[in-house]
């Protein structure tokens, strides 16, 4: 006989609620704000609960940049599908991304990467090599030295405005004009 008080084990919900809590912890305080027992507290498991899904910290924010980093390329390339113009296609969908308080089906994900950008040195690494075989898989649309430039001013550009040193209608005709330089002359 089944025991009505007892809750069904639904392993994927459980471990996908993990990521989303995790993801949600560290776009509010980045990695050093999710903590194993605040997931638990916040999915309403134990900890040996998440231990259950992801052995230890490392295992469950390696999850959590698999989870991101799809996200991330599905956004980008429904961007550059979008994009009528190939010359400079990844480009503009980088500056156009990177450069958005809030990038439509990201959620709560581009926060996280935003803040764990600024507070993580592996997430760092994670975030070069992703962008470094972006680069490279859309070098015939956007090898060209000049693009390469205006992605770095867009990393520039996001820095300050990440951290609101940018005046935003400043940062907005920025974000135009670089935007503007990724179509061929």
């Amino acid at each position: 006989m089944e025991n009505p008080h007892q809750r069904k084990k639904e392993p994927e919900v459980v471990r996908k609620k993990i990521l989303d809590t995790a993801i949600e912890l560290a776009s509010q305080k980045g990695v050093m704000g999710v903590s194993i027992q605040g997931i638990a507290d916040l999915v309403g498991i134990t900890k040996g609960g998440v231990f259950h899904h992801f052995p230890n910290k490392q295992k469950l924010l390696d999850a959590m940049l698999v989870v991101l980093f799809q996200k991330l390329d599905d956004v980008f390339d429904v961007h550059i599908k979008s994009d009528p113009v190939q010359y400079g296609q990844f480009t503009r969908a980088y500056i156009s991304i990177t450069l958005s308080k809030e990038v439509e089906g990201m959620g709560s994900l581009w926060d996280a990467i935003s803040m764990t950008m600024l507070t993580d040195h592996t997430f760092n690494e994670h975030w070069i090599d992703w962008l470094d075989s972006r680069v490279q898989r859309h070098h015939h649309t956007d090898g060209d030295l000049d693009l390469s430039i205006l992605r770095y001013a867009a990393d520039g550009l996001w820095l300050t405005t990440f951290t609101d040193v940018e005046k935003p209608e400043e940062a907005v005709k920025l974000k135009a004009e670089l935007i503007q330089r990724t179509y061929p002359k």
